[in-house]
């Protein structure tokens, strides 16, 4: 007899991992930032070189002036550089962990920071621009396109470098938003229903558009500004459209949905008298060598099965009678299998050392530390603040559940480990420390 829990997929329907293009997208507005002040130091140069040249006079009043716009300026722009740099390493250190609103919080504050900074700068810009054509030709500035064209450049550049740094933390903060697990009221998911829309796909309908727009006005324009504008909101809109996330479900439609189906097994092992352990049996033992059975014995007895036996699906003899089942993990573990491109079957238990911690941290987001340890026959892996907590709480207090087959994530590492070794696993012991934030699990090796 085979019992699957298949709805554990259902969990992992997950959002397409967003940090990497966030990362990107700070970064890239720290460059542009870094650019932006690279490029004033150039007009700088060509205010307080080549104009003199032009019949600029020196004088303290304008020159003051000039100078004060300027440290306001670079001021601004170094602001927006150290916020948006602050923001990235916040975001990268709670990378590892689940994100909560205070973190996505402080996270869009820095950002909004540094948009408001450049707002600043790109003000101050326009002031001292204002400066340099109308203030300095009362000081014997002569106007000629040779300082001009190049002051232009420079300017449509910064300008340009403001609009596309605004832009890239806009959208970080669109997709630190929508990378939230916040739950969703009643009245979101009625508005929701009622207009069907997407907000990732309006979010790119809107870049597109406006810098659709952009483009239109720079070429009829012929202003470089707005083309530069235009080119980032269209790129941005694309990187968005192809990272933007999948549907997930709330953890406590999971529980409803499995603790049923493990009070159900639990009522047929107590029905049936069942007290051995469960054990799970390695690929060798399986007819499909890519799924996972755990064969529970009647009396508390170590004997494994023979394979034909494993393929009537029931044991028969004695002591050692038993059923098999299709573990709760099955699902997640082959999820595992899926995240990381591979099979457990051509791999060892070192590679599902090394890369068990990166999956269930980092790629699936399940936990936020995990620890695993290997001492002979004994695999002790420790798991701290993980989704399934609630399941897994749950789940001890079926007894007999708990002690053949474990938990959900217990029972998905059981099977990963019975493919990873080749051997038999068992379950030893499954307990939560006094926070209630680690997860104890002990695996016995066995030989087959």
């Amino acid at each position: 007899m085979r019992v699957g829990i298949s709805n554990l997929v259902m969990l992992m329907k997950k959002r397409i991992p967003l940090q990497l293009t966030i990362l990107i997208l700070l970064l890239t507005g720290i460059i542009v930032y870094a650019l932006s002040a690279v490029f004033f130091t150039k007009l700088d140069n060509v205010v307080h070189g080549d104009l003199y040249r032009y019949g600029l006079q020196f004088d303290y009043e304008w020159a003051g002036q000039y100078w004060t716009y300027s440290r306001l300026i670079i001021g601004n722009l170094t602001i927006a550089i150290i916020a948006t740099g602050i923001s990235m390493a916040f975001f990268q250190i709670k990378a590892r962990t689940r994100q909560t609103d205070l973190t996505r919080f402080v996270n869009c504050l820095f950002l909004v920071v540094g948009i408001i900074t450049t707002g600043l700068a790109a003000f101050f810009f326009n002031r001292l621009d204002y400066l340099i054509h109308n203030d300095l030709y009362v000081y014997g500035l002569q106007f000629s396109y040779e300082w001009a064209l190049q002051y232009w450049a420079y300017a449509k550049l910064i300008l340009g470098l403001f609009g596309l740094g605004t832009a890239a933390l806009i959208i970080s903060i669109a997709l630190i938003l929508l990378s939230s697990h916040a739950r969703v009221t009643q009245l979101s998911l009625r508005v929701h229903a009622l207009l069907k829309i997407d907000p990732a796909k309006l979010i790119c309908f809107l870049l597109f558009s406006v810098g659709g727009i952009a483009l239109a006005f720079s070429l009829s324009n012929a202003s470089s500004t707005l083309a530069f504008i235009g080119l980032g909101l269209v790129f941005w809109g694309a990187i968005l459209f192809t990272a933007r996330p999948r549907k997930y479900i709330e953890e406590n439609l999971l529980d409803m949905t499995t603790l049923p189906l493990l009070a159900n097994l639990e009522k047929m092992l107590r029905e049936l008298g069942y007290s051995g352990k469960g054990v799970y049996l390695p690929p060798k033992y399986l007819k499909d060598s890519e799924s996972s059975l755990v064969f529970i014995q009647s009396k508390a007895e170590k004997t494994l099965p023979k394979p034909n036996e494993v393929d009537a699906q029931v044991v028969k003899s004695g002591n050692q009678g038993g059923m098999f089942l299709t573990p709760s993990g099955a699902p997640l573990s082959k999820l595992f299998e899926d995240k990381l491109g591979t099979s457990f079957l051509r791999k060892d238990l070192n590679y599902l050392q090394e890369k068990l911690p990166k999956l269930l941290i980092e790629d699936l987001e399940i936990a936020e530390d995990l620890d695993v340890k290997t001492e002979n026959d004994t695999v002790k892996i420790n798991i701290t603040n993980h989704i399934f907590n609630e399941i897994c709480q749950e789940t001890r207090k079926l007894q007999k559940t708990h002690e053949c087959i474990g938990c959900t994530l217990c029972s998905a590492i059981a099977c990963a480990l019975a493919k990873a070794t080749g051997k038999a696993i068992a379950i030893n012991k499954e307990e939560q420390s006094q926070d209630g934030k680690t997860t104890r699990i002990q695996y016995q090796i066995l030989e087959p």
